[in-house]
C-alpha cells in the first residue's frame, strides 16, 4: 500500500525541478544530430522530446491517476487526437494513391508520433504549470533560454554582416546543435531554418515578453525604474524576430501588435462613449494610426526588398493586362509553390470532407491535385521528378482538414477557440501575473492564425507548451485571487 502510495505522489519530487529546468531549457533547439540518429528523424529532433518521455512516464502519469485531473480545455484537444487516430485507420480503407517509394505505414506512424508528442508538450506544461511557485520558476527559465537564443543570433548577424562569413568555433557549436545550414543575411538561432527562429520567437517568447512588457509583471527580483528584464528581451527580440527576414513572422507578429493596438483604442472609445455622443478626437487617432500603420509597412516592404531576394520585386511589379494577377504577383514573391500546395491540400479536403485522408497521407494524394500551373515552378518540378520527398501542404490549418476533415477541424478548432476566450478572461484579473499569461494566450493564438500557415507539423512544441501554461491557470484561479496571485 505503501509502494503504491509512494509511487503516485513521486510527482511530488523536488528533483523534478532540475528536469524541468533541462526540458524548458532546451527548447529552442529543434534538430540536433545526436537526437537526430537517436529518433531516425531529420526534421524535428529536440533533446527536449526525449525528456518528455521520462516526465510523462514519471510525471505526468503518475499525477494523472492520483489527482484525476486534466488540465482545463484538454477535452476538445484530446477528441482531436482521438478523432485523428480513427481518421487514420479508416484511411487504410480507401484506395490511397502510390507514391514512388514512399510508405503508407511510415507515413501514418511518423504523423501519429508528432501529434502524440504535441500533445505530451501541452500536458506536461499544464500540469507542471499548477503550481504558482513552479509557473514563475517556468516563466524565468524561458526568460534566460530566451536570452540565450536572442544573444546567440545576434552574434550570428554581426559576424555576417561585419565579415560575411561565419567563424569556424561558431560552425562547430552550430552543426553540434542542428543539422540545418547556417545562411546568407537570415539568421536561424538553434533552429533548422530562420523561419523556425520566426515560429519559436511568435509562438512562445515574444508574447511572453510582450505581455510582460505591457503588465509591468517580471518574475525576477530586480527591476531598474521603468525597465525590466523581460521588456529587454521584448525590444531585443523584436531585432532579433526583424533578423530572421521571415515574412510570415514578420506578418505574425505586427497582428499581435494590431489587435493589442485596436483593444486599447476599443477600450478608450467604450470609456469616451459613455462620456459624451461625439467623438472627432477618437476618430482622428483611430485615422491617424491606419496611416501609420501603412507608412510602416511601407517602410518594412522597402528594407525587406533590400535585404531578402525574394522581395527584391515587390516595387517593381506590373499587374497590367494579367488575367493570373494573383499568381503572378505570388511567383514574384516566390510565394506561388505555397499557393500551389495549398490549392492542393483543399481539394483534397473537398474529396474527402468529413474525416479527411488520415494523417500523414495528404502527401500521396497531392500529386494528382496539382493544379496545371504548378508544373511550371522549379520547387515543385524539383521535387516531384528528383527527390523521393512526399509533397508537403505547408499549412497546419489546411493539413488538418485535410487529413482529418471537418470533424476533427472542428475539435482542434474547438480548443483554440476555447483557449482563446480564457486567456481574454485572465486579461481582467487583479493579479498582474494573469494578466501576463492572459495576454501571452492571445498573443501566441493570434500569431499562430498566420503562423499556422507556414508550418505544418505537430512536432514544434512552441504552441503547446504555450497553450499548457494557459491552461494551467483555471486551478489557481480558484484557488487564489488576490492581487499579486
Amino acid at each position: 500500500m505503501n509502494l503504491k502510495k509512494n509511487f503516485f505522489r513521486i510527482f511530488e519530487s523536488r528533483i523534478w525541478y532540475a528536469v524541468f529546468f533541462v526540458f524548458f531549457f532546451l527548447l529552442p533547439i529543434t534538430s540536433m544530430p545526436l537526437v537526430v540518429k537517436l529518433v531516425h528523424s531529420d526534421v524535428v529532433a529536440a533533446p527536449s522530446g526525449l525528456l518528455l518521455i521520462v516526465i510523462l512516464l514519471f510525471y505526468v502519469l503518475p499525477k494523472l491517476i492520483a489527482t484525476h485531473s486534466l488540465p482545463a480545455n484538454a477535452i476538445p484537444l484530446i477528441c482531436f487526437v482521438i478523432i485523428s487516430l480513427i481518421a487514420t485507420l479508416i484511411s487504410f480503407f480507401y484506395a490511397i494513391p502510390e507514391y514512388k517509394h514512399a510508405s503508407v505505414f511510415s507515413a501514418s506512424i511518423s504523423a501519429i508520433l508528432t501529434l502524440l508528442i504535441g500533445f505530451g508538450f501541452y500536458i506536461a506544461s499544464a500540469l507542471w504549470s499548477q503550481d504558482e511557485t513552479r509557473l514563475r520558476f517556468t516563466l524565468r527559465i524561458l526568460n534566460w533560454s530566451g536570452f540565450i537564443v536572442l544573444l546567440w543570433t545576434f552574434l550570428q548577424a554581426v559576424f555576417w554582416y561585419t565579415s560575411y562569413r561565419y567563424p569556424e568555433w561558431m560552425k562547430n557549436i552550430h552543426f553540434f546543435l542542428s543539422i540545418g545550414p547556417l545562411y546568407r543575411q537570415r539568421f536561424v538561432g538553434f533552429t533548422l531554418e530562420p523561419s523556425w527562429l520566426a515560429h519559436q520567437l511568435n509562438l512562445l517568447y515574444l508574447p511572453l515578453w510582450f505581455a510582460s512588457a505591457i503588465t509591468g509583471f517580471t518574475s525576477h527580483g530586480r527591476r531598474f525604474g521603468w525597465l525590466t528584464f523581460e521588456r529587454f528581451l521584448f525590444l531585443f527580440g523584436i531585432v532579433i524576430l526583424y533578423l530572421t527576414l521571415s515574412r510570415v513572422g514578420l506578418a505574425a507578429f505586427l497582428l499581435t501588435v494590431l489587435f493589442f493596438t485596436f483593444s486599447l483604442l476599443w477600450r478608450r472609445q467604450s470609456i469616451v462613449s459613455k462620456k459624451t455622443r461625439y467623438k472627432p478626437v477618437s476618430i482622428l487617432i483611430i485615422v491617424l494610426f491606419i496611416l501609420l500603420i501603412a507608412m510602416f509597412l511601407l517602410f518594412l516592404g522597402w528594407t525587406l526588398s533590400k535585404l531578402d531576394y525574394r522581395m527584391a520585386n515587390l516595387f517593381q511589379l506590373d499587374l497590367r493586362g494579367r488575367n493570373d494577377s494573383l499568381m503572378y504577383l505570388a511567383e514574384k514573391l516566390s510565394l506561388a509553390a505555397r499557393f500551389v500546395y495549398w490549392d492542393s491540400g483543399f481539394k483534397i479536403f473537398n474529396q474527402f470532407p468529413l474525416g479527411g485522408v488520415g494523417l500523414g497521407h495528404a502527401g500521396f494524394y497531392m500529386t494528382e491535385n496539382l493544379s496545371a500551373y504548378a508544373l511550371k515552378l522549379v520547387e515543385v518540378r524539383d521535387l516531384l521528378f528528383r527527390t523521393e520527398t512526399l509533397l508537403n501542404i505547408k499549412s497546419l490549418w489546411i493539413r488538418i482538414l485535410a487529413e482529418t476533415g471537418i470533424i476533427g477541424f472542428s475539435f482542434f478548432f474547438t480548443w483554440i477557440l476555447n483557449s482563446w476566450f480564457r486567456a481574454k478572461v485572465m486579461i481582467h484579473h487583479e493579479s498582474k501575473l494573469i494578466q501576463t499569461i492572459g495576454w501571452m494566450g492571445c498573443f501566441v493564438l493570434i500569431a499562430f492564425l498566420l503562423e499556422g500557415f507556414s508550418l505544418d507539423t505537430f512536432a514544434l512544441p512552441y504552441l503547446w507548451t504555450s497553450t499548457g501554461i494557459i491552461s494551467s491557470i483555471k486551478t489557481q484561479q480558484s484557488q487564489k485571487c488576490t492581487a499579486e496571485f
